[in-house]
Order: structure tokens, then C-alpha cells, then sequence
């Protein structure tokens, strides 16, 4: 299977709106889900879209957004990673982090800085903690009570 990996284009908003759907519980109603996204598309550089693309369709994305101002060492949020439910176990996920990443620190590197951490929050009980794990050497740092669907947990890659 042919993955590319790629930055998001306006014209991927209603696939990435149904990658959502299909991936999330949060937001059920694809007005907001597309609303959000595009919000989030707007704020380019600070929030970043990339996708995975299979033969033309997107199958999955990653938003990263850069926190606390652009710094000389960039601290990173991994914010969400989504891949449509007949795509998953295939190994899309990890390089949907792995190959953005790589573009993440090419973007910091041109304006002069280089990559401090990574964050990412995730469900206590979500398995995509291995994914994190394996593709970002992350490791718990701290758990937050009842922030969205239950508890979380923030784990952090040091860099």
C-alpha cells in the first residue's frame, strides 16, 4: 500500500470531516466538525494539518500546533491524529507522525529554531499511548481528572 503523507490542502476539509467522524466521539455534527477544521487550517503556521493519502483519497491526518509562541526551542502539541477505521493497523498512524514531524522540524529549522518537546494528551485507557510510545519515544508525565471524556493523560517527547 502506497501511503503519502502530505500537508493538508483547503480542498481535503470534507474527508478530513469524515476521518473525524469516523475516529472521534467529540464533536458529532459535521457543521462543527468542518467549521473546526477550517478554523484550525486558518491559523497556519501556529496549527499545522498534514494527511495520509491513498490513491487519491485521504484516509487519515495529524493537526500539530506549536505552543507558547514561536520560540528558538518550539514546544509542540501532537493535538489529534485520526485514521478512518478500515485503515487502521496498517501502520498510517505512525507515519502520519513520523513523516509530519520530519516536515514540523524543516518548518522550525527554516525560521531558526529547533524542536524542544513534543506533547500529547490522550485518554488513559487509549491504545494509541504505544503509538506514542513507539514513534515519539513518549513518556507519561502527568494525568488530568475528568478533562474530556474521562481521564487523561499528558505525555511528553523530549528532543
Amino acid at each position: 500500500m502506497n501511503v503519502l503523507i502530505r500537508r493538508m490542502k483547503e480542498t481535503d476539509i470534507d474527508d478530513m470531516t469524515k476521518v473525524y467522524l469516523d475516529s472521534f466521539k467529540g464533536m458529532r455534527d459535521p457543521e462543527s466538525v468542518e467549521k473546526w477544521i477550517r478554523c484550525n487550517f486558518n491559523a497556519y503556521p501556529r496549527m499545522q494539518y498534514f494527511v495520509a493519502e491513498i490513491d487519491g483519497r485521504v484516509v487519515g491526518y495529524i493537526l500539530w500546533v506549536e505552543k507558547g509562541g514561536f520560540r528558538k526551542e518550539a514546544v509542540l502539541e501532537l493535538e489529534q491524529i485520526g485514521v478512518l477505521r478500515d485503515y487502521r493497523g496498517q501502520g498510517i498512524g505512525s507515519k502520519l507522525i513520523i513523516k509530519s514531524l520530519e516536515e514540523m522540524k524543516k518548518y522550525l529549522m527554516g525560521r531558526g529554531s529547533k524542536l524542544k518537546l513534543v506533547e500529547v494528551t490522550t485518554g488513559t485507557s487509549n491504545q494509541a499511548q504505544k503509538l506514542y510510545i513507539k514513534t515519539l519515544n513518549a513518556k507519561p508525565e502527568c494525568l488530568i481528572k475528568d478533562l474530556f471524556r474521562g481521564d487523561e493523560l499528558i505525555m511528553i517527547a523530549r528532543f
